[in-house]
């Protein structure tokens, strides 16, 4: 590695070195608590890009504790839950874990999951082996979080499937939200009405798995995303399956 910069006096030679000369930066050189601390200004991947670059990087960026930290700086608390009381962690694993882009619908906190109005189906098909299947419903409301979404523009995608999708009630919604937290971005909220789950179902057929897009959204800071289906159907709606939410990065 080297910086380059421009013409500057070094200290204790007084020389001078031009423009277009490099300064020779060995990792190596530095102690192993600066080096460490400023791989936990990093992001996971770029730590794993700076470890492919030299034997020393690449030993800083395997230790654990370095790890430990990048997940804590970027997940707090919902690191403390994901990890349990198991010991011990192999942080960097739960880092990707907890970066992932995708949940599956069973991680949802769902209203009237009880086998009625709505219940959990095995699926081979699916991605992760159990949805949400909707036989029908009058108050619809399934909500998530993402926590530590790193800034940019994602589009949130829901991957579905329709067994005669209705939804009765004279032009009544189902609302598809993503919404940062407050000063974070700003909020997607995507409305289907029965048209558009009919017009989806014609389009790709009945009882197909399809990844469905329900529009983009901006995250300006790091920070949890708030993920939501939710609809208020008097005469009810249902037909409906869910396998997983995506968060797909778009920068």
């Amino acid at each position: 590695m080297a910086f380059t910069g421009t013409e500057f006096k070094c200290e204790g030679n007084g020389k001078k070195l031009a423009r277009s000369q490099s300064i020779p930066f060995d990792g190596a050189t530095l102690p192993d608590i600066a080096a460490e601390r400023i791989a936990t200004f990093l992001h996971g991947r770029d730590l794993i890009n700076l470890g492919k670059t030299c034997k020393f990087w690449n030993d800083v960026s395997r230790k654990n504790f370095v790890w430990k930290v990048l997940v804590e700086e970027r997940f707090g608390k919902q690191a403390d839950l994901e990890a349990g009381s198991s010991s011990p962690v192999d942080f960097k694993k739960l880092y990707f874990k907890l970066a992932t882009s995708k949940k599956p619908a069973t991680a949802f906190e769902v209203l009237w999951l009880n086998g009625d109005y709505l219940e959990k189906v095995r699926d081979r098909e699916s991605e992760f082996g159990e949805v949400i299947q909707l036989n029908t419903v009058c108050w619809l409301q399934i909500d998530r979080f993402f926590s530590g979404v790193l800034p940019g523009k994602y589009a949130l995608k829901w991957h579905m499937k329709f067994d005669g999708a209705y939804v009765n009630g004279n032009g009544k919604l189902i609302e598809f939200r993503a919404r940062p937290e407050q000063g974070c971005g700003n909020e997607l909220c995507s409305k289907w009405s029965e048209n558009d789950f009919k017009r989806a179902e014609r389009r790709h057929g009945t009882q197909k798995w399809v990844l469905h897009t329900m529009g983009e959204f901006t995250v300006t800071a790091l920070c949890k995303v708030y993920v939501e289906i939710k609809g208020r159907v008097e005469n009810w709606c249902g037909g409906i399956s869910w396998d997983y939410v995506e968060l797909k990065p778009l920068n």
